[in-house]
């Protein structure tokens, strides 16, 4: 028996979720986690979205069936252990949960979770990795070539000792301010200019100044959002 309808029935589609009374949520979860992070599913295409909702919707189908047999067996557990008792409607409802859990791991683990296979793990790290090295290289070359505007493209290799400066200095500031913040302290650092140690360093200024007329002049959707 699937647990109670929530109001947010994950990345189902409306129509999805209105077709199927009770839609698991965490079955809609992971199905879209997994297609579209792992299989490579584009969650803006309609099509790709309904091939989603109709996994989702498959998986909840066996989860229900498997489902059956296990609370059969946990109410014949129960039985056993309580010889000449009634259920109370807690026990009832506590045996079909479990039972709907351990259904709908199976589920999960043998027909979602084993998409994800040892190649594909191994492709998405492989260019994972190669995503990584074209950023270093193309930091380096923009270090190398002593681009004073890197950092406005957060083009600069990520410094801790930047995030720590920037968090002392300017903990106030929104998300994005902070972010160009750190690009351009670990800029600084980088081409061995001054950067500011407190928030009254003159500096400080100075350099807010140079991230507030790019934030002007190219404002970010969300200055909350460090992204």
């Amino acid at each position: 028996m699937a647990p109670v309808n929530e109001e947010t029935a994950g990345p189902l589609s409306e129509e999805s979720t209105e077709a199927v009374e009770g839609i698991d949520v965490t079955i809609a979860d992971e199905t879209f986690r997994i297609l579209v992070e792992w299989i490579g599913l584009d969650k803006d295409s309609s099509a790709d979205r309904e091939t989603i909702d109709r996994e989702a919707l498959r998986l909840q189908g066996l989860t229900e069936v498997a489902a059956q047999p296990l609370e059969r067996q946990a109410s014949e557990q129960w039985s056993q252990s309580n010889p000449g008792k009634t259920p109370t409607y807690f026990d009832v409802v506590r045996a079909k949960e479990t039972a709907w859990r351990a259904a709908r791991e199976m589920v999960l683990s043998q027909e979602l979770y084993s998409q994800v296979t040892p190649q594909i793990v191994a492709q998405i790290d492989q260019l994972a990795q190669e995503a990584d090295s074209e950023i270093d290289a193309e930091q380096t070359r923009a270090r190398e070539a002593h681009d004073p505007d890197r950092w406005k493209s957060l083009n600069v290799a990520p410094r801790p000792i930047a995030g720590k400066i920037v968090h002392r200095v300017w903990l106030e500031k929104p998300a994005w301010f902070r972010q160009l913040a750190k690009a351009l302290v670990a800029q600084r650092i980088e081409d061995d200019q001054r950067v500011p140690m407190t928030a009254l360093d003159p500096i400080a200024d100075e350099l807010a100044e140079m991230i507030e007329k790019e934030i002007r002049l190219n404002p970010p959707k969300d200055p909350n959002v460090p992204f």
